[in-house]
Formats: C-alpha cells, sequence, structure tokens
C-alpha cells in the first residue's frame, strides 16, 4: 500500500486497440437489400453489428436479444447468460440473462432479476426463482442470435481473446515494476557502516556533506541489478508476440520510416485479410439468422419482408495515390462495374441512397456543362487538307 503512494499501478489498454484492428468486417459497412421499409426498420443495425463484432472477437461468444419497438428494431447485446439446450447441444433453444448486472457499483446489493427467453414464452424471475411476469410473445422463433469468434467445435462456448488480456495483464505488471523500480532503484541505494546511528542520518542531496568522524566507518551508494532497457525489451517482445499470434503487426514510435504503400499494405496484411474473408461468411450466417428474428417481428406487426436478405460485405479499402485513384474509377466506369450514381455515393456515404446520389450527381453535371461553354474556349479547326499539285 505504501509502494502505490509512490508509484501508482500501469494501466496501459492495449487490449481495445488490438480488438479495433481485429474487427474488419462492418469496418467499411455492409450493403442489405430487402426494401426500403426494411432499411428504416434497422436504422440502428450498422451500429449494433460493429460493437457487436468487436464483443466476439473479446469474449468469444454472444448473445443478442432483437427487439421490435416504434417500428425500429434494437439489438440489446448479452455478455453473460445461460443458454439451455435440446437435441443439439450447439444451438440452444432458451437462455436465461440477469437482467441488471450492478458491476460498476461494488456497494450496490439490489436483488439482481432474470430474464427467460424461448421460442413461445417470456418470464421474468426475482433473485429467489421467484417468478414476476411471464407472457407469450407470440413471435414462434427465440428472438435471441447466438455469435461466435470463431466455428464451434465441441462445444457451445468458443474461446476469446485471452492471449491478449494475459499479455496485457503482464505488460501492466511489468511496467508497474519498471516505474517501483525507477522510484526507489534508479539513482541507487545509499548505505552507511561504522558510524553512530543514535547521531541520526542526514538526508542525502548534493548540498549536504556526510560527515563519518569513525575512521572505520564507510559510506557508499548501491546500483540496482536490474537493467531498464532489458526490461522495456522484454515488453515490447510479449506485444510483437501477442500481434503475431493474432495476425496484427505494430509499428514503435521510434521505428519512423516512410509512409507505407497501398500495395505494401496489401503484401503485409495478407494473413488478416484471408481471416477476412473466412470472417466474411461466418457473419453472413449470422445476418440471416438476425434476418430470421426480424421477419419474425414483421410478421407479428403484420409488415411484409423479403424471404431472402440481400447482402454485399463492402470489403476495406487499401489507400492509392491520386492519380492510381482516378485510373481505379474511371476503369470501374469505362467496364460497367460501377455508375455516376453510384460513384457519388461511394464518396459521400452522407448521401445515404443511390435516389439522392442522382439528384446531387445531375445537379452538379448540369451547373459544369453551363460553366463549360461560359468559359471562351478557341474552337479548334481541323487542318487545310494539303493539295498535291505535282504532275503524275
Amino acid at each position: 500500500a505504501e509502494t502505490l503512494k509512490e508509484a501508482p499501478i500501469s494501466k496501459y489498454n492495449f487490449t481495445d486497440r488490438f480488438i479495433d484492428k481485429m474487427s474488419r468486417i462492418y469496418q467499411s459497412g455492409v450493403k442489405r437489400e430487402a426494401g426500403d421499409v426494411y432499411k428504416k426498420m434497422t436504422v440502428n443495425k450498422d451500429s449494433a453489428m460493429k460493437h457487436l463484432e468487436k464483443m466476439n472477437n473479446l469474449n468469444g461468444s454472444m448473445a443478442t436479444l432483437v427487439k421490435f419497438r416504434n417500428g425500429v428494431y434494437t439489438y440489446q447485446q448479452i455478455y453473460k447468460f445461460t443458454p439451455f439446450f435440446g437435441d443439439d447441444p450447439l444451438n440452444p433453444i432458451a437462455i436465461a440473462f440477469p437482467i441488471v448486472l450492478p458491476v460498476s457499483d461494488p456497494s450496490n446489493d439490489d436483488e439482481i432479476g432474470w430474464a427467460y427467453w424461448d421460442d413461445n414464452i417470456y418470464k421474468k424471475y426475482d433473485n429467489n426463482n421467484n417468478k414476476i411476469e411471464e407472457i407469450e410473445h407470440g413471435l414462434e422463433i427465440l428472438p435471441v442470435v447466438f455469435t461466435h469468434k470463431d466455428h464451434q467445435l465441441d462445444e457451445f462456448f468458443v474461446e476469446g481473446a485471452t492471449d491478449i488480456v494475459s499479455a496485457n495483464e503482464q505488460v501492466n505488471i511489468t511496467m508497474t515494476e519498471l516505474a517501483v523500480g525507477s522510484r526507489y532503484q534508479l539513482w541507487g541505494q545509499p548505505w552507511v557502516s561504522g558510524i553512530d546511528s543514535e547521531g541520526g542520518i542526514m538526508r542525502m542531496g548534493v548540498q549536504n556533506v556526510v560527515d563519518i568522524s569513525n575512521p572505520e566507518g564507510r559510506f557508499g551508494i548501491e546500483s540496482a541489478g536490474g537493467d531498464l532497457n532489458s526490461s522495456i525489451q522484454y515488453v515490447k517482445f510479449m506485444v510483437e508476440l501477442c500481434a503475431q499470434n493474432n495476425h496484427l503487426w505494430i509499428t514503435w514510435a521510434e521505428q519512423g520510416g516512410e509512409v507505407p504503400s497501398g500495395i505494401s499494405l496489401m503484401i503485409r496484411d495478407l494473413e488478416r485479410h484471408e481471416d477476412y474473408i473466412d470472417d466474411i461468411e461466418l457473419y453472413r450466417i449470422y445476418e440471416n439468422r438476425f434476418y430470421e428474428v426480424e421477419k419474425a417481428y414483421a410478421k407479428f406487426s403484420n409488415i411484409k419482408l423479403p424471404d431472402e436478405l440481400g447482402m454485399d460485405f463492402i470489403l476495406p479499402e487499401y489507400p492509392l495515390t491520386i492519380n492510381d485513384q482516378i485510373l481505379w474509377d474511371n476503369h470501374r466506369l469505362e467496364k460497367n462495374l460501377i455508375t455516376q450514381q453510384e460513384l457519388t455515393l461511394e464518396k459521400n456515404k452522407d448521401l445515404n441512397n443511390l435516389e439522392t446520389a442522382e439528384k446531387v450527381w445531375r445537379i452538379r453535371k448540369d451547373l459544369n456543362d453551363r460553366n463549360r461553354k461560359d468559359v471562351l474556349i478557341p474552337e479548334v479547326k481541323e487542318p487545310t487538307p494539303k493539295v498535291d499539285n505535282r504532275t503524275k
């Protein structure tokens, strides 16, 4: 406890940064095609799925309760839950989870309520397992979607980012010890021998003189045996090893160097890109499971949605030079891989839809056409053809 007054505990958090770099499925977004009504109903879905992917990568397994209120879907993510199984040990048929988990206030001794959901009934219990409420929701489907960091093998739950959390904890322990060492031992430990201790020991300092009148007395400063630089290199090694095991790469501030190009980033990012392609197929399954629950809510509310959900996961883009970007945009337009309106929407996501992008593009085109006519540019004429008057 006394040490903490001199050197506080280190709380460096690179887990959050690692999880952000690992979570790429919804980094550029996903296009969902199920009609304009569905788009209005899922205004909260993009942000919810981004957060869900990060929590999947951190915790390993997650549950998300889908609700439909005031014509809009909400997605309540559940971190601690108890699944109930039927014949399939990998796909639960019901779930129970605490309604309130007061982890932020340890002094809060309020009783924790529990919620239970299956494909037909919602129940609410108090802390003593007394049923408070029971409702038939009528969806005929469990309104909870279970997602995982990786494919399930022999059990329901999947391991999360325990290696990253463990490395982060070890780094903080080492950095705390470095702070304690630099506070107490950086300048060495003074010592004296052969003097009268009852006379008092004067505090050291460049302005003080230590008087050792006893001929047998000695004074010295013992240097610490640890090496701060070695400890720092050890911390770097732990972080780099943890990053490599998760197909990540890191740079240190003192490395500097030139800014890498887009193609060099793609080559360096190759392993992580392969993981990204694999994860897309996994999240395509999860998107379809969410859509099944959303269709059940829509049917219950007399709203007709398409039988299938069209999806297009947008690949993350690597930075291009201006000239490369121009060549790439012209190539896509020439090969009809994209339209002018889609390119306008791509450059300005705030336009939201192709209809608005069409209007903006049309206005810009009309203005540019008129401006070109107003600019006085000499008319280019064809050169006069040469006449060969030589006698044949």
